[in-house]
């Protein structure tokens, strides 16, 4: 591994490592879930995180996507910081992040000033961890000593450590929260303690979604699929589930969900294997979640299906696309005042708040596909000759955002018949459901008489 990628394969593990260690808190919970006395207080950044490197002479820095940045101002400022303090090596997390005179910056900012270059200087670091000091890994019994050396370290124009400010209670915790977030905008706090846990407090967002799809039980509605709608007309679904359902709205609703049931050439399954069956997207619910996220720990890309909708066809598939995962989704209520179109579904609700991560597949040609399983039968009865085929691909193409991942493709043919040939087609996520499908496939049509041919 050549040393660019050590400082890439940093980032993808820190983002990992601290991933884990946050606890999202709902802020009416701060009382119960928050443990310890002595609290450090942090300002949430909506900006891009990044490890900003001190190496070889170099200021560089890199996120868990793999991007290598060099050629920043607050780098050279940030070069400025650590040689002042006489140190050969040091390794920082950080929030690149664009300044607004009001409102709080936001992370589509960022990505706004990087593609253009006389902006690129208006972007500014707030360093929030030390990963490496001097050449050494650093660690400290408490966060307040590391936001300490941060800030000795840095105290520029462009380079600042978070905001933070000590707490010796939940209640200045919860009212720290009430000044940063709820009157002055801030996205959320970063509360460390003596505990190993770090607590995210954000405010939970609310979105109009159409449901698509449901799974149920004997009680009624066990989860509804939602999606918001793209300027396209396509649908997008980002979510699923039914906290926050009555047990008497989830039988109320099956009733209702049954009359819209449509064919659907999209499958999808809940987490306990049961297939949503689709529906006509009519019904439009405000949801709530603690938080969307675009990309994974380790810098993967969210992904959603895209659906469109045919009256007549039912849902069709249209590949996927870069997206969001929602957490801890609720149900609030039913929207009888919305329709499912743009307007009042809009994808914009959730790019918003958490905006999409580019797609890595540019215009260039994409990987061929592979075949994974063809099996075929043959009959024949006088002068006729049947065939029936049986196909499943692996697409390679899943992050282009066109294609789903696997594809079955069913032909029979039978000379006999007014039309010679049939066809059918079927995609998923999943090698074992799309081979389940084909299985089902072959059992419903393949009787006796049937041979298979080599």
């Amino acid at each position: 591994m050549n040393a660019i990628n050590e400082y890439q394969q940093t980032a993808v593990d820190y983002k990992r490592r601290i991933s884990g260690s946050f606890m999202l808190v709902e802020p009416a919970k701060v009382q119960s879930k928050l443990s310890g006395s002595d609290f450090c207080v942090t300002r949430k950044i909506d900006g891009i995180m990044q490890c900003v490197f001190w190496h070889n002479g170099q200021a560089f820095m890199a996120g868990s996507g793999g991007k290598i940045l060099t050629d920043l101002p607050c780098l050279d400022e940030f070069a400025k910081c650590v040689q002042a303090a006489g140190l050969d090596s040091v390794t920082v997390a950080a929030e690149l992040y664009y300044p607004l005179a009001e409102g709080r910056p936001r992370c589509h900012d960022v990505l706004r000033a990087l593609a253009v270059p006389e902006e690129r200087g208006k972007l500014e670091l707030a360093p929030f961890d030390l990963l490496e000091y001097g050449g050494e890994p650093y660690k400290s019994a408490h966060y307040k000593e590391t936001h300490h050396v941060l800030s000795k370290l840095f105290s520029g124009k462009m380079i600042r450590p978070v905001e933070m400010r000590a707490a010796r209670s939940r209640e200045e915790v919860g009212a720290i929260f009430d000044e940063w977030v709820v009157e002055e905008g801030a996205e959320g706090l970063v509360v460390h303690s003596e505990s190993p846990i770090v607590w995210k407090l954000k405010p939970r967002h609310t979105i109009d979604a159409a449901v698509v799809g449901y799974t149920a039980t004997e009680a009624g509605i066990r989860d509804l699929l939602f999606a918001v709608r793209r300027e396209d007309g396509k649908f997008q679904a980002f979510t699923s589930g039914s906290n926050g359902l009555a047990s008497e709205q989830r039988l109320a609703l099956l009733e209702t969900l049954k009359q819209e049931t449509v064919e659907s050439q999209y499958i999808r399954t809940d987490s306990e294997n049961n297939a949503y069956q689709m529906v006509s997207p009519r019904m439009v619910f405000e949801i709530s979640v603690n938080e969307l996220i675009s990309e994974s720990n380790t810098g993967k890309i969210k992904r959603n299906p895209l659906l469109d909708f045919d009256p007549e066809k039912g849902w069709l598939s249209c590949g996927s696309t870069p997206g969001v995962s929602a957490l801890a989704p609720a149900v609030v209520r039913l929207r009888e005042d919305k329709t499912p179109g743009y307007e009042s579904i809009r994808v914009s609700q959730l790019s918003d708040l958490c905006p999409f991560a580019e797609n890595p597949t540019g215009d260039g040609p994409l990987p061929k596909s592979t075949l994974l399983s063809r099996r075929v039968f043959r009959k024949t009865s006088g002068n006729k000759v049947m065939l029936q085929k049986f196909l499943i691909w692996k697409t390679n193409k899943e992050q282009s955002g066109k294609f789903p991942s696997y594809v079955f493709y069913f032909t029979d043919y039978s000379s006999g018949r007014k039309e010679f040939l049939k066809r059918d087609l079927r995609v998923s996520g999943s090698e074992r459901q799309i081979r389940a499908i084909m299985e089902e496939f072959i059992t419903e049509n393949i009787k006796k008489g049937w041979q298979e041919a080599i």
